[in-house]
């Protein structure tokens, strides 16, 4: 890729926020990253872009680094309980048994956005001046973003990462993580990836690999 541009996004919900998987169902589990899907829906919407535009999917690279990374102790779960009624008066019901659901509390994260001059410069201003509401994970969990003014980035080889990294790596958490959508005719399918997100960083590896050099010598995986 030439002429190499960023932007990091300090993001975090003032409350909790949850990034469900798929498969969980009476409990609701939560990835400990928010997936790359819902990173392009937050981008997506401070663009203004309908939810079936694909086409943002190629115009970026993103690299995410968890700032907290106590995991066990930045989520907690939750009973859920279904009310009936109205503004004025509620009452429980229990047609189905009470749901368990997990929430991330007091996380924080750095996203990086790597692209050429003008798509990064274009998303740098919509995060400035959102078309929508931004939220990430549910629509109620709104978000607070610091958005870092567009710098270069350089293609290095190395083996120390400051950021998650596809694959199966020690002293990290695995994960598959939702990465994109493709459309087959009318049909709309889900691609993840595996990624280990490191307990501390920087996360020295056997071997060297492809990653982004950022000022302040940060070293980040994207895709």
């Amino acid at each position: 890729m030439n002429n190499i541009f960023s932007i990091r996004l300090r993001i975090n919900c003032p409350y909790f926020s949850t990034f469900r998987k798929p498969t969980s169902t009476s409990t609701i589990l939560t990835y400990f990253i928010p997936p790359y899907t819902t990173i392009r829906g937050l981008i997506s919407n401070a663009m203004g872009l309908p939810r079936d535009d694909l086409r943002m999917q190629e115009w970026f690279k993103i690299g995410i680094k968890p700032l907290v990374t106590d995991f066990e102790k930045s989520s907690e779960m939750a009973k859920i309980l279904k009310l009936k009624g109205n503004s004025e008066e509620y009452r429980r019901n229990f047609s189905s048994s009470p749901m368990f659901k997990e929430f991330l509390v007091n996380w924080d994260y750095e996203i990086f956005l790597i692209g050429n001059n003008e798509r990064i410069n274009e998303i740098y201003l919509s995060l400035l001046n959102p078309e929508r509401m931004l939220y990430i994970g549910d629509s109620d969990a709104m978000v607070d973003i610091d958005v870092s003014e567009p710098d270069f980035a350089e293609e290095v080889v190395t083996n120390k990462v400051c950021s998650v990294i596809e694959g199966f790596y020690d002293d990290c958490i695995i994960e598959k993580i939702p990465y994109k959508f493709t459309k087959t005719g009318k049909k709309i399918n889900l691609e993840y990836k595996t990624i280990s997100i490191p307990y501390k960083y920087p996360l020295l590896l056997e071997r060297k690999v492809s990653l982004f050099k950022l000022k302040e010598d940060r070293y980040i995986w994207a895709t």
